[in-house]
């Protein structure tokens, strides 16, 4: 078996990872180049044939090429088809890509060898998300390809066509003898294992919405009395990433704050040290001033949702102060002061309610995800299961998903006997598929269970 690697992102990873494989299996493995490849230790440096006949025999492989500096390159042609003969697994570093993890080829690229049986295209998903000018080699050939700029940032739409134009495309049709295979190399977040296993089946991208797989945003509590104490205890339960900040260490404790995930004993003088992009904001601390000086840190940084207590008159001698101080009436006017839905709150616990309740207002006029941390930052194999189409009245919405694993459920796609047929469908089938469900009048009479609509899933291994 004689496989040339091409693409970019991951193909000496991937080499490697294959060789390795075979060994296993007591095969005897060649790696080589056509193009350029970094020399590795027991690399060996000969355009001679026996050393490497040698090497194959008695260790079962051989990395070999002529030196080129720092790297190989070719084997000469009768050195290469007899190393090809005496070995079980051939694997050919075909093209280069300076260590970038997307790519668009010249004309002359790959370098595929004539005796070839496969070609195993390479793209890295770790470019999603980042300008076209940082993660993609030949960009010139990238940004026409795609009719992009290069400050566009990547997709995992723009990744398919480029591999697609670029090398499934063409291979295939130079040559239609040899198999073409795409192989993503994503970084093991349930996002980037999601868009390969598309890429990988050559299915439609753009069926994932990227904010179906992101955390909930980060809650950062600025003052840790009475109110901060009851919005931490609410928010746990609707999967937020909690966090307190407040400098009175009696109150900034495990014991009153049993779900954050941090607690910041700090001055608000360092709160820039401990804000996150997109996070939501809720400042409750005991005086104006503290008010004013946690505002004013985080109204200059992209946020979700910023809200401060008090009543109107505090609101809007912040306001004024803020508008002394050089911020813009539309920076202002995202602050939501005073802070909660306007429901007549009085305890700590009713205006708990009434900020949370905002919250969700906020960040769910956006597409949000629903999924929480252990589904997220799951390593477990299985098929995962969105939501990806959702009619009339149903528990969840598009993008809810879970993971089913031999052992285990992740997630909910809304519970009742429609994910019961899902996860028994996702045992059983175990491979990429889409099926629609409904809930039936039986169901549907049942409590707590929306009625008369139904949803399109996805499975999708991963």
């Amino acid at each position: 078996m004689i496989q040339a690697v091409v693409g970019s992102g991951g193909k000496t990873t991937l080499i490697h990872r294959l060789a390795t494989e075979a060994r296993a299996q007591g095969k005897k493995v060649l790696v080589t180049t056509t193009t350029h490849m970094r020399i590795e230790p027991d690399t060996l440096l000969s355009g001679e044939t026996a050393p490497i006949l040698q090497a194959l025999e008695e260790k079962g492989y051989a990395m070999a090429g002529l030196p080129l500096g720092e790297k190989i390159c070719a084997l000469p042609p009768d050195v290469y088809r007899a190393a090809c003969a005496a070995a079980d697994l051939v694997l050919i570093e075909a093209d280069g890509s300076r260590s970038l993890p997307l790519k668009f080829p010249r004309e002359q690229e790959p370098v595929i060898p004539d005796n070839t049986d496969e070609i195993l295209v390479v793209c890295g998903l770790n470019g999603l998300g980042r300008p076209a000018r940082e993660v993609c080699h030949r960009l010139d050939l990238v940004t026409a390809c795609l009719g992009i700029s290069e400050n566009t940032v990547i997709t995992p739409v723009h990744v398919q066509r480029l591999v697609t134009e670029g090398y499934l495309k063409p291979l295939r049709q130079q040559y239609p003898d040899k198999k073409v295979v795409l192989m993503p190399r994503d970084n093991g977040s349930l996002y980037q294992r999601a868009v390969a296993s598309l890429l990988a089946r050559e299915q439609d991208v753009s069926v994932l919405d990227p904010a179906w797989f992101a955390l909930q945003p980060a809650l950062i509590i600025c003052g840790a009395g009475h109110v901060g104490r009851e919005v931490a205890d609410l928010a746990s339960r609707l999967d937020f990433d909690i966090r307190v900040i407040d400098a009175r260490p009696e109150l900034v404790t495990r014991e009153r704050f049993p779900a954050a995930r941090q607690l910041i004993c700090d001055s608000y003088d360092h709160l820039n040290d401990h804000l996150e992009p997109g996070a939501c904001y809720v400042v409750v601390t005991p005086d104006h001033q503290a008010d004013y000086q946690c505002v004013s840190t985080i109204l200059p940084t992209p946020y979700t949702y910023l809200g401060m207590l008090g009543s109107r008159r505090k609101a809007a001698s912040a306001f004024r102060q803020l508008e002394e101080a050089g911020f813009s009436r539309q920076q202002i006017d995202s602050i939501h002061a005073p802070i909660g839905l306007s429901i007549g709150a009085v305890t700590p616990t009713e205006i708990a309610f009434s900020i949370m309740a905002q919250i969700i207002q906020v960040k769910n006029q956006h597409p949000v995800s629903s999924a929480d941390r252990n589904l997220l930052e799951s390593q477990e194999k299985g098929v995962l299961c969105v939501v990806i189409e959702a009619q009339g009245s149903v528990p969840r919405r598009e993008g809810s998903m879970m993971l089913v694993t031999a052992s285990q459920v992740l997630g909910t796609i809304g519970g009742g006997e429609s994910e019961y047929q899902a996860i028994c469908h996702a045992r059983e089938h175990a491979g990429l598929d889409i099926q629609t469900y409904g809930l039936h009048q039986s169901a549907a009479a049942e409590p707590d269970t929306a009625c008369g609509g139904q949803i399109k899933v996805l499975f999708l291994p991963v």
